[in-house]
């Protein structure tokens, strides 16, 4: 395993550590889960590639898609995830599911860099009032997946990152756009909802990525406040590649119980005015490279977390962002240092 040292030397970035970072800071249950996409396994991955060239048929790629599922909800629940997601097999990308959903979108021929990863998708274009169709929406999700109940968790975009991933045909301007995705997530929401989950999680990547003007940051506020405001689950919004730096009390505006943070882009140091009343999501755990964490300093990053912060209403260990970007095997090994760090912490040793 990577130490500290290592990952520092490799020109890594890490977490800024601050504080004395002692292990029996932690008074706060420590809870662990996934924040995005999960990589496929090899045997899914040339599944997929065999059916493309026709050497397999729909049904035989179903059953490496289970049999992939199968594992990975197998291995979330044997790691004691706080929550189980959806390993999101079904899902190109984070946005094809709502373009396929979506009457009034349809997938343009451009093929656009997914923010600085060597990941791409095809940009929806937007040709009309966006109207969801919820049937269409559930088939990207494992039929097994509704039985875990309270512990699953749904990954979505939230309205602002979605319309921004898009090129626009049709409103008349920006707001107009934005605050029509929230009402048609609005409803997407409260589906997901009715399947009788845990926690519904938000991803918005595009918000903070370059500083943005405080006219979006006031929109986005608005569009997700709308989306989530007759949501009783758990919500998360989480800012995968995001510096937050300067604008905590404007995402406490923000109507989501958990806030998540990539702590590769934004310095525990720059954090000031976070209300611990609202949970907090440490995205300590680096989905963007395959350097293994060492658990004992990243037990010791939670600890300098309460140290600033204090007690947090809801702390959990999360990855920074999506583990698509990594090998099925580096992913699996990352999901088992968030495991044996909640319980290096919960043991206080």
């Amino acid at each position: 395993m990577a130490s500290v040292i290592q990952l520092i030397s490799a020109n890594v970035p890490v977490p800024e550590r601050t504080g004395p970072a002692k292990a029996e800071g932690v008074t706060t249950k420590v809870e662990t889960y996934l924040v995005g996409l999960q990589p496929r396994t090899e045997e899914l991955i040339s599944g997929t590639r065999d059916w493309d060239r026709k050497r397999i048929g729909d049904e035989e790629l179903d059953e490496l898609r289970n049999a992939a599922a199968a594992r990975d909800f197998s291995l979330q629940t044997r790691l004691n995830f706080n929550f189980v997601s959806d390993p999101m097999f079904y899902w190109q990308d984070l946005i094809r599911p709502f373009i396929d959903s979506l009457e009034g979108l349809d997938i343009g021929p451009q093929l656009t860099r997914w923010f600085d990863n060597n990941t791409f998708y095809r940009k929806p274009r937007i040709n009309a009032y966006p109207n969801i169709l919820q049937r269409k929406l559930l088939k990207y999700y494992f039929e097994h997946f509704w039985d875990f109940g309270k512990k699953a968790k749904v990954i979505i975009p939230a309205p602002y990152c979605l319309y921004c991933a898009s090129d626009d045909n049709y409103f008349p301007d920006r707001r107009s756009g934005v605050l029509s995705f929230a009402q048609e997530m609005e409803r997407v929401a409260l589906l997901l909802e009715e399947k009788g989950i845990g926690q519904i999680e938000f991803l918005e990547p595009f918000l903070f990525f370059r500083e943005p003007e405080q006219s979006d940051i006031e929109l986005a506020i608005d569009a997700f406040n709308l989306t989530t405001q007759r949501l009783k689950c758990e919500v998360l919004l989480h800012f995968p590649f995001a510096n937050l730096s300067g604008h905590f009390r404007e995402i406490l505006d923000f109507n989501a119980s958990v806030i998540g943070i990539d702590f590769f882009s934004t310095s525990l140091a720059d954090i000031t005015d976070f209300d611990t009343k609202k949970g907090l999501a440490i995205g300590c755990i680096d989905g963007r490279n395959s350097l293994l964490e060492d658990i004992d300093w990243i037990q010791s990053f939670v600890s300098s977390v309460v140290d600033r912060l204090g007690d947090l209403k809801h702390l959990a260990v999360v990855p920074n962002c999506d583990l698509e970007f990594l090998p099925r095997s580096i992913a699996e090994e990352k999901m088992n240092v968030m495991s044996e760090v909640k319980k290096k912490v919960e043991s206080g040793v």
